[in-house]
Order: structure tokens, then sequence, then C-alpha cells
């Protein structure tokens, strides 16, 4: 089986199993992740976060959000450009009503609303994905904007993914250009 059918294949497997959780486990698992993840040297000693607003049956990243501006950090979330499938990171102030539903109804930043932070300026960056490998291998949703991101982030940039245990498996079909996470955080 190539490459690609592989990813296809367990990319299937775990989003299944995921969406299976029940809401209260998510939000139980979440919480104690987000602990973990907001007690991190990397986190505290970052000002400007690059995370995500959860979606579907995502780990739910609200509390991190929400602590990360109550220490008076600067939260940054992603906008998918209609041009060259890429992603821009622009500020969030923590008002939902500045959010837009983006491709695929993922909320982003309204860019009436926001700034266009440069890559250069992200110190932490809290990175989804589907399934991970112990090893901080990471399959996304298959569109490669993270990877791309990834590889322009400086490398002093923490790049964090919490997960559910279920996401993180032995092995995660891997080709040149998927790139690993610095950390995995699970339960």
């Amino acid at each position: 089986m190539d490459i690609k059918k592989q990813k296809t294949k367990l990319r299937k497997a775990i989003l299944e199993q995921r969406n299976h959780l029940t809401a209260t486990y998510r939000a139980e698992t979440s919480q104690t992740i987000s602990t973990s993840l907001l007690g991190l040297d990397s986190f505290q000693q970052s000002n400007v976060i690059a995370a995500y607003i959860s979606f579907g049956s995502e780990f739910q990243t609200d509390t991190v959000i929400d602590a990360a501006l109550r220490l008076g950090k600067t939260i940054v979330l992603p906008k998918i450009e209609p041009v060259g499938r890429a992603l821009s990171f622009r500020t969030f102030s923590g008002k939902f009503d500045e959010l837009l539903s983006g491709r695929w109804g993922i909320p982003e930043p309204n860019p009436e609303k926001s700034e266009v932070i440069d890559y250069s300026q992200i110190e932490f960056i809290i990175v989804p994905g589907v399934a991970f490998s112990e090893q901080g291998v990471r399959l996304g949703y298959g569109g490669g904007y993270y990877d791309s991101v990834i590889s322009k982030l400086p490398q002093s940039s923490a790049t964090v993914a919490p997960t559910f245990p279920i996401q993180v498996v032995p092995e995660v079909p891997c080709e040149a250009h998927d790139l690993k996470v610095d950390l995995l955080i699970t339960t």
C-alpha cells in the first residue's frame, strides 16, 4: 500500500475513534491536558502563542486560550488565505464575535478586526493533528498547512500537540515534507 493510502486509512480510523469519544470525556481530558500545557516553561516564557479554535471532536483549546489571554499573552489564530494554500496567523482578543466561519466551517479571525503576525514572532504553537507517533511524527488532516507553518517558524519556537491518548499510535506514515512536533501532551 502506498504512503498516501496508508495515511488516508490511518486518518479515517483515528477520526472515527475520536468522533466516538463522549463530550464529557473530551472535556475532562482536554482540561487535564490543558493543565499540563499551561505548566510548561516554554508556554510560560512565551509572549506570542499560536493556537486554534477547536473544531468537531478535537482537543478543546478554550481553557488554554483563556488562560493565555488572562496572563497578557498575545494569542494568534490561523486563517486560511485564499491564495497559495497558506495559513496566516492573526491576533485574537478572545471575543468570539470577531471570528468568521472559514473553510470547512472552522472559526478564524476576521481580517477587519485582527492583525497579521509574522511567523518569526510565534514563540509557542499549539498544533492540531489526527494522529501522532510517540516520537512526534504528525498526521494532519491532509492539507499540508501545518507542515508549511512549522517549516517557517524560528528554531526556538516550541511546537506542541495536545492530543487524546487514542491519537498516539506506534507509527505514522511519513513523507519528506512531514514535520515532527517537539512535544506531545496527553494523559
